[in-house]
C-alpha cells in the first residue's frame, strides 16, 4: 500500500487503546437491546516518511445489518 500524501510504501502497525492487549474494531448494530452487534477489527498503517496513518476495515462485510 501506497501513501496517498507522498506515494511511500506504507507500513503495517498496531493501533492500541489505554487498555493493554485489547483490540480496536468497528461496531454497527441495530436499534434495541435484544440485537446483536456486528464487529470488524481495524488494519492501521502508516508513512514512515511523513507520518499519514491509514485506518481499513479487515472485514467491512461483517457490519452490514439484515433489514427483515
Amino acid at each position: 500500500m501506497e501513501c496517498l500524501r507522498c506515494n511511500e510504501k506504507m507500513i503495517q502497525a498496531n493501533l492500541r487503546g489505554d487498555a493493554v492487549g485489547t483490540a480496536v474494531y468497528l461496531t454497527n448494530k441495530k436499534k434495541g437491546i435484544l440485537e446483536t452487534e456486528k464487529r470488524s477489527t481495524v488494519g492501521c498503517y502508516v508513512c514512515p516518511k511523513c507520518g499519514y496513518v491509514e485506518l481499513n476495515a479487515d472485514n467491512a462485510k461483517k457490519l452490514i445489518l439484515d433489514f427483515d
